[in-house]
Formats: structure tokens, sequence, C-alpha cells
């Protein structure tokens, strides 16, 4: 029998020890320090946020509308929730990205988890758009002087918007003063809607359990305000406003975050901290980190399994981003080899304790 291309691949990627399926592509180990493994457990329980409404942006120069920012009580219970919402992932600058692919289970069963997102740098990708925050600028989206800005559709290089989805092809390079988004290629309309409220340019996240891979670096900058960074959140908070009316951070304002790898200004820069918030509090890596990668290209996986109500990050030694598919004894390998483990089991989790002047840039903006 002639095996595929693609299985062999895959199959280059594993070892089994009994019938335990164990991943040959994992960066070695370590568990303390300078990370190449993290797991948090026990992510879901039930609680409530509060879902942004509407966004009512009063007159300028007043801004004088109270309340502005409309929000009504959603809750939320089983695993993982609220993290088997549609999340979108932001990456922040200087940062080269040659790779993504996302992977979710392709029925009920979760035996066999499809690709159902790709990009490579310097082509069309695939169910995937990159957005931003630039809404308002040529006529994409929505801007208010009170409000702030919508989504947009990135341009090329990732710096202003195009009228229409991937209209100008991402070489991967991101600068240092610049965000971007990932969502699906679906938009949210009347017929497709999203959920909370949208304005403007509004696409639709990842749901349920997801899969994303990411080959990228982290290149130094000179400016040392500059600090990349790559985060999930609800998609919700970037359908509103990331930098303004939004139900980001803990407690009632926790509609779910992830810091999956945050260089932080005004620390040691070469270090990237985890972190996750949501309506039970926040934990992380503390004084743990991960190294960024600053010269040559990294490869990390991030796992958001209900099954598990876990989620986990990895550094890969490689990704084959020709798999089309992958089985859940693969996501399993992954989910049960070794790594730095955080409970999230407390309704009142507190983050590990680090100085106050580790903020991130980006949590910093946060509308209050």
């Amino acid at each position: 029998m002639r095996l595929s291309t693609a299985f062999v691949s895959l199959a280059a990627l594993f070892s089994y020890v009994g019938a335990q399926l164990t991943p040959n592509n994992l960066v070695a180990t370590s568990t303390s320090g300078s990370l190449s493994a993290l797991k948090y457990t026990n992510v879901g329980g039930e609680g409530q946020y509060d879902q942004v409404t509407n966004i009512i942006p009063g007159t300028f120069p007043t801004c004088d509308a109270n309340p502005f920012c409309i929000t009504q009580p959603k809750q939320i219970s089983g695993n993982l929730a609220p993290f088997d919402d549609e999340m979108t992932v932001v990456f922040r600058g200087p940062m080269n990205l040659y790779n993504i692919a996302v992977y979710q289970p392709s029925n009920s069963s979760g035996a066999t988890w499809k690709q159902v997102s790709s990009w490579a740098a310097g082509e069309q990708p695939t169910n995937l758009v990159f957005m931003n925050n630039m809404g308002g600028t040529d006529g994409v989206g929505e801007w208010s002087i009170c409000a702030g800005a919508s989504q947009s559709y990135a341009n090329g290089d990732w710096t202003s918007v195009v009228s229409t989805p991937n209209a100008q092809v991402a070489n991967g390079a991101l600068d240092g003063t610049h965000e971007i988004n990932i969502m699906t290629a679906e938009a949210c309309s009347s017929s497709n809607p999203c959920a909370g409220f949208s304005r403007g340019t509004a696409n639709h996240g990842w749901s349920g359990s997801k899969f994303f891979v990411f080959t990228f670096d982290m290149p130094p900058a000179s400016d040392a305000s500059q600090v990349p960074a790559i985060w999930a959140l609800n998609a919700q908070i970037v359908r509103a406003a990331q930098y303004g009316c939004n139900c980001r951070g803990t407690g009632p304002k926790g509609c779910g975050e992830l810091d999956i790898l945050e260089t932080i200004a005004g620390t040691d820069v070469n270090q990237a901290i985890s972190e996750i918030y949501s309506p039970k509090g926040a934990t992380g890596t503390g004084n743990n980190f991960f190294a960024r990668p600053t010269s040559g290209k990294a490869t990390y996986g991030v796992i958001f399994d209900v099954q598990t109500d876990s989620i986990a990050i990895q550094h890969y030694t490689e990704w084959d981003y020709s798999q089309t598919a992958i089985t859940r004894s693969v996501v399993d390998g992954y989910l049960n080899a070794p790594a730095m483990t955080v409970s999230f089991a407390s309704a009142n989790g507190r983050r590990a304790e680090m100085p106050r002047s580790v903020l991130s840039a980006h949590r910093r903006r946060r509308w209050h």
C-alpha cells in the first residue's frame, strides 16, 4: 500500500509509545523559567459578562451620552466558556508572519479536525481575512470622535485599509506601530448575524474548539516602546471597539482574552508572558515566560479544547501546513504532552503576582 505524502508528513511528527500518541515536533520541554509549553486547565465555568448591545457616541465635543456603552448580562456555562465563543487572534509588530492555519472539529464526534482557514505570506488566504482598527479611513467601516474606530479590512502592508477583504496580498511584514487581527471570511449580516454589537465592517471568528498554528518572528526594534505581542480575544470585542466600549477584562467585563505571547515595554523585552482573563478572574505564567524569537522563525500552536476544558500553548520545531486534517488522537497527543500547568479552577482566580508596571500596552488603552 502506498501512503499519501500528507500521511507520511504527519506520521513524521508523531510516535507511538504503547497506545499513547507522542508528538515529535515539540521543542525540548521546559516547564519553568523559559517555557516551551503551557497548559491552562479548568478554563470554563458558570458566570456572566456584560455583553455590548449598542454604542451611543453622543455629540462632540462633550460626548455627553450617558451611558454610551450599552450592555446587558450574558450568562455563560460549560467547558471552556467563554472561550468557546467566536474568537479572533491579534498580532502587534514588529513581527514577520509566514504562515497561519486553523483546525476545527469537522463534526460533533470530533474524530477529525479539518483545516478550515490558512494563509502563507505572499499568497491569498483561505477563509481568513486580515482586519485592523482603522474604521472610517477612506470610507471603510465607521469612526466617530466619541466612539472611536470600528474594524476595517487591512491593506497588503497592514498599515491602512482596503474596501474589500484581502484586496491586496499580504507579504507578512508587520511594523512596530500597527496591529492586525484575523477573522473568518464570513461577514456579519442579517442572515448570518454575529453575537453582540457590531458596526461598520464586521466578520465572524472561530467558535467552539479550535487549533491555531502560526510561524513568525519578532525582530528587535530601535524604539523600546515598540514591543510585539500575539493575543486572542472574544470576537465581540473587536466588532464593538477593541480600544473602546467592549466586554474586555475580568468579572463582568470578562468575555474572554488570552495573551499568548506578549512582550511588555519597561521589562525584559526578550521575554514573552501569557495571561488569561474571564469572568472567573485572571491568572498566567507569573515569573515564567516564553523566549521572544528575535532571530529565526518560530512556530507555535494554540489549542482551545472544549472536550478537556483546556487551552494549550506550545512551541513546535516544525509544522506541515499542507495538512488538510488531523485526528483527535493527534490533538490529544499535544494536550497530553508535558507543559507548565496553570489551573483556572477558582472562581476568583488571581493573576500571578507581578509588578504594577507589567501591564500590556494594549491593555492600558482599554475603555473603562
